[in-house]
């Protein structure tokens, strides 16, 4: 599967109609998404872009990507035989949703319940105390897994940050109530930190399933490989994905 996508000609037409009915310019547009205007400019003229980055901004345009994406010859598939690509495997299931997403935390006001109101954060700087969001619109199960700056890759949910993954409808906050730290703060590197949700109706049989008192597990091939293997035989799922900045203080 091609890590690119291009828009058809007829796909152009329906995002600009799009922005049209939005009263959107192309620099608006890309102020909205939070993305280069480059990338939004290549996206209006049929140029390749990021498959991510294509579908977020169909996304924001209440438009299906495949109805806009221009379906040629699909590249060889990638053979699984790193972590990495591993996760783009299970990144190109996934859909950008704003769903979910980082909020900001006051450092003097780190109890429960004392979000900063604003929108989902982009960019977040090191140093910074954050909590993140998962909206639901169905219960279900919730697996979170994280790709940070150097690449590592770990499960946030189920673990004790997460003690509860059986989600009832509405918003759910992690760190849950009840866990060891009201708020996670920024560490690392600069660089891009990215987010999978999957969503279940039942608990997926994955044998390496943290429980609710466990360390955040770090993810290693063998859990992925069951992971996508669970998944890709079964439909009753939901994938999700989103991703940010962390930027130096």
């Amino acid at each position: 599967m091609s890590r690119t996508l291009v828009a058809s000609d007829e796909g152009v037409k329906l995002a600009r109609k799009a922005l049209k009915a939005r009263n959107l310019t192309q620099t608006d547009f890309a102020m909205e998404v939070g993305l280069g205007y480059t990338t939004v400019n290549n996206f209006l003229n049929s140029k390749p872009i990021y498959r991510t980055n294509f579908q977020e901004m169909c996304v924001f345009l209440g438009l299906d990507w495949q109805d806009i994406a221009a379906f040629g010859e699909e590249a060889e598939p990638q053979e699984l035989t790193s972590l990495d690509n591993l996760w783009q495997q299970l990144q190109l299931l996934s859909s950008p949703t704003e769903q979910m997403g980082l909020v900001l935390v006051k450092e003097e006001t780190l109890g429960w319940g004392k979000n900063l109101p604003s929108r989902y954060e982009k960019s977040v700087q090191v140093g910074s105390f954050i909590r993140f969001e998962v909206n639901l619109e169905t219960p279900g199960y919730l697996l979170l897994l994280q790709k940070d700056t150097s690449g590592q890759l770990w499960c946030f949910c189920p673990s004790c940050f997460a003690p509860q993954p059986q989600l009832n409808t509405g918003k759910t906050t992690l760190p849950q109530e009840g866990s060891p730290i009201t708020s996670f703060p920024i560490e690392g590197e600069p660089g891009k930190e990215e987010i999978i949700a999957v969503l279940t109706k039942e608990v997926p049989a994955l044998d390496w399933l943290r429980q609710e008192n466990d360390e955040v597990l770090k993810l290693e091939a063998s859990h992925l490989i069951e992971l996508l293997k669970y998944v890709t035989e079964r439909g009753d799922y939901q994938l999700w994905y989103t991703d940010y900045m962390v930027i130096a203080r």
